[in-house]
């Protein structure tokens, strides 16, 4: 049973009375909120006491993976990337469906939610994909809220109750020094030079893996020495950067040189080939960016060439973000180089690379050239 009082749309000043009874459900606009919780109170006393009638919905609810299917079309496919809603659709099929799915929304119960939950965790799966499996349940449940089907999210704190632990701070990012990263880059030009230039820029830059394979002839402004990223490439597609938005990141004048020299090549073996232009992809295989997974491999070759454990690619870019920050660059550059939507995030993984002068700002409170007491002065007591 469950009579909820919610002001729709908000901040219309409207407010109406839901009621969900033994699958049952009606809307009543009262009016101002004081007459809705009064309304409330009484409808839920006369249900308690069975003295209410209430007159089938004549919508039938429909069931969860009926639901999800269209909060996945209608939401998740419009507002996220093809990578998210590739993964929520594959944790409904694999491990949510198979439990939940022929559970009419307005039946949903909190003990349904953990019951699923709990059955990933037997799994074995981590727990963040426990976490994001509620996500997409609670996602559904909002949708069907909005759709009138639920009064509550039934998902409301149910991670606690899975036994996880609180959250710890954020492990340290374990990066490369500066030599390490030379050793690589030098290690790259013996090995495989035709990649050299993805490298570089991963060191040099800080993108992503999937912008790095995105990037065209175009993205590059010779002239005034910058990289415009605006796509990214994985699993065979090309979409929008992470955030969303383009962003301008600044080429060393070694990455420059490099990358002329790389055009260059491109430029003549077009015209070997007939052609006027080169592929318009920079780091391309058969006129198609390269597939992530390549990359991947020929890194993993390159770090045990080195003699070093192995780290994620992913790992030059906070190499990047790193060594520019021990060297005192600010905070709100590394952001925009980085592509963060905030600057928070920024301060977050990397705050604590910031190169402090702490004590030297304490000794600028003292008064120079001026001593307060003598050292052998005894202090007077004061009496409260």
């Amino acid at each position: 049973m469950g009579v909820v009082v919610r002001e729709k749309p908000i901040g219309s000043g409207t407010w109406w009375v839901f009621i969900n009874h033994r699958g049952r459900r009606k809307s009543k606009r009262v009016g101002s909120e004081k007459a809705a919780i009064e309304a409330a109170q009484k409808i839920e006393a006369k249900l308690t006491l069975r003295e209410f009638d209430i007159k089938t919905d004549d919508r039938k609810a429909p069931l969860f993976n009926k639901m999800a299917e269209r909060w996945l079309s209608i939401h998740i496919k419009q507002t996220k990337r093809q990578t998210t809603h590739d993964r929520y659709k594959s944790l409904l099929r694999l491990y949510l469906n198979p439990i939940l799915g022929k559970i009419p929304m307005n039946e949903l119960k909190r003990a349904d939610v953990i019951g699923a939950l709990r059955s990933i965790q037997g799994k074995g799966k981590s727990k963040s994909t426990v976490e994001v499996a509620r996500n997409v349940i609670s996602g559904v449940c909002e949708f069907a809220i909005d759709e009138e089907y639920l009064n509550d999210n039934p998902c409301v704190g149910v991670i606690k109750r899975l036994g996880y632990q609180r959250k710890k701070d954020r492990k340290p990012i374990v990066v490369f020094t500066q030599e390490e990263a030379e050793a690589i880059l030098q290690k790259c030009r013996e090995y495989r030079p035709q990649w050299y230039p993805l490298f570089l820029i991963a060191f040099r830059a800080g993108l992503r893996l999937g912008e790095i394979l995105a990037l065209e002839w175009t993205d590059i402004n010779w002239r005034q020495g910058y990289i415009l990223v605006q796509r990214s490439f994985r699993n065979g597609r090309t979409t929008p950067t992470k955030n969303g938005r383009p962003r301008r990141v600044d080429m060393t004048d070694q990455l420059i040189s490099v990358m002329k020299r790389l055009h260059l090549k491109r430029k003549e073996e077009a015209l070997a080939l007939g052609k006027d232009e080169p592929t318009p992809i920079i780091f391309h295989t058969d006129g198609m960016p390269t597939s992530q997974n390549t990359i991947r491999n020929i890194w993993g070759r390159l770090l045990d060439k080195c003699g070093l454990e192995y780290r994620k690619i992913h790992t030059t870019r906070h190499t990047f973000a790193s060594l520019l920050i021990s060297r005192g660059e600010s905070l709100a550059y590394v952001k925009e180089l980085m592509g963060h939507s905030s600057i928070q995030i920024t301060c977050d993984i990397y705050g604590h690379l910031l190169p402090t002068e702490n004590r030297n700002i304490l000794n600028s409170l003292d008064t120079p050239n001026r001593t307060l007491y003598a050292p052998d002065q005894k202090l007077k007591a004061v009496t409260p």
